[in-house]
């Protein structure tokens, strides 16, 4: 059996999906500090989806429905997205998505791309349609190590017979473990010393399986 897994922000999709969320100057200058300061190791994880909630609300952007249409795949996609996930269900890979990302988010990426399944880190929770908390499985930082696990055991696969893309810092666990990483476009150079291989663009992935 032939898997493949891909990180998604930065890897699958653009950085950021909240570009798409219509807040005014300030709130967006917000947004942003709040997303460096936990890139930077400023805050915990806990702390980023709090602020993120408190921005929401105060911008009135809390709706669920709002919510649920604002995180839409196809406006992220990064280019050539599309047509290798076509070539890998060609060559009759098993697809699986594995990312501190949002749960939502990524069943609708899992709907538009095809992909065979899906493991979120950060869970949205709605109350009378209002946005009441998120919630992270990422906090530890090693959410990826223990669901490529549950991967290979479900699969009944070895972990170095998965071969993973990604390009950020909570990569290198996974990189370690398969032994089979592929750093796309990445300047992290602790993911980049783990990688089995080290790609710019997507397609390139092509001419490595």
């Amino acid at each position: 059996m032939k898997i493949i897994c891909f990180d998604v922000n930065g890897t699958l999709v653009e950085e950021s999906p909240w570009d798409s969320f219509n807040l005014d100057v300030k709130s967006k200058e917000e947004f942003k500090k709040v997303f460096k300061d936990f890139y930077e190791n400023k805050i915990e994880v806990a702390d980023l989806w709090e602020k993120i909630v408190l921005i929401l609300k105060e911008n009135k952007k809390d709706n669920e429905e709002y919510i649920l249409e604002s995180f839409n795949p196809k406006m992220h996609l990064k280019e050539g997205a599309e047509e290798l996930i076509k070539y890998l269900k060609q060559k009759e890979y098993k697809i699986y998505l594995i990312s501190c990302s949002v749960d939502f988010y990524l069943e609708k990426l899992c709907k538009l791309l095809l992909i065979d399944g899906f493991y979120a880190g950060t869970h949205f929770y709605f109350e009378n349609k209002k946005l009441d908390i998120i919630q992270s499985e990422c906090v530890k930082n090693n959410f990826k190590e223990r669901k490529i696990k549950e991967l290979a055991e479900k699969e009944k696969v070895n972990l170095n017979e998965i071969i993973f893309v990604g390009d950020g810092k909570n990569d290198v666990g996974v990189f370690k473990l398969t032994g089979k990483g592929i750093a796309i476009d990445s300047n992290v150079e602790e993911l980049n010393n783990a990688s089995w291989r080290k790609i710019k663009k997507l397609e390139e992935i092509k001419s490595i399986l």
